[in-house]
């Protein structure tokens, strides 16, 4: 791994563990592995979770979108590349870039993040700068990064799920590509394996703590594409908005 003009890469080879049963790299573990490698490029500059986590501090993924051109497979060795974007007050943009052996770039994805505290309050980012952070070009590189999304209507009659034990991350939060697994398993084993997202759009607009209790909400688009909301089942409240492409 190594970083250069704020630009940092990092190596994979894509493990069994990683793959569904068409050997492809699973959608959950595709936002991982570009989460991960965040995590990587801020540990450079002490601004990974760990480092934020005794101050009671912690990075939380407001949006994401993710395009497409082909998995990963089982043993292919990729490249990750992500660089942070110059960030407004409490909003800090990264883009993401995974490249296979050929030189094409298979991924492309946009993100926003926020640093926040104990008590859900953003902190100002600009206490947060660190001299070789930002790279020299900003050019986004998704074609149209966090596209509007309406939330999925209610079901009449939803089908109630609790937050588990293995849901929960270092923040006692549920992880955020948890919440992709949850709207992905909703869909079902024979669509998934019939069908792969060649784009998804994540909205994050709360978040679910162990032991709350969510539904999810699905509704089919005009042009094929799905829209799906996680609900709180306590108030009805909406965690995450999904758009997906298929």
């Amino acid at each position: 791994m190594e970083s250069k003009n704020g630009i940092f890469e990092q190596d994979l080879s894509v493990a069994a563990y990683m793959v569904d049963n068409q050997v492809l790299m699973t959608p959950v573990c595709l936002t991982g592995v570009l989460q991960e490698t965040a995590a990587a490029h801020c540990g450079e500059f002490k601004l990974s979770g760990i480092d934020l986590k005794p101050l009671n501090l912690f990075w939380v993924l407001t949006r994401m979108h993710v395009q497409i051109k082909r998995f990963p497979h089982w043993h292919e060795k990729i490249r990750i590349q992500t660089w942070e974007k110059s960030h407004s007050y409490i909003s800090q943009p990264r883009d993401f870039l995974i490249i296979d052996e050929q030189g094409d770039t298979i991924v492309r994805a946009s993100s926003i993040w926020a640093i926040i505290n104990g008590q859900s309050k953003p902190q100002k980012l600009e206490d947060f700068d660190r001299e070789g952070r930002f790279p020299l070009e900003e050019n986004a590189v998704t074609t149209k990064a966090f596209p509007r999304m309406a939330a999925a209507p209610k079901p009449d009659l939803p089908v109630v799920h609790q937050v588990l034990h293995s849901d929960i991350d270092l923040n006692e939060h549920v992880n955020n590509t948890k919440y992709l697994q949850w709207v992905l398993d909703e869909m079902g084993h024979d669509f998934c394996t019939r069908h792969q997202p060649t784009e998804i759009s994540i909205h994050f607009i709360s978040q679910l703590f162990p032991g709350d209790k969510y539904y999810i909400g699905k509704q089919e688009q005009s042009d094929g594409s799905w829209l799906m909301t996680v609900f709180a089942a306590d108030d009805d409240r909406e965690i995450c908005r999904f758009w997906m492409k298929f």
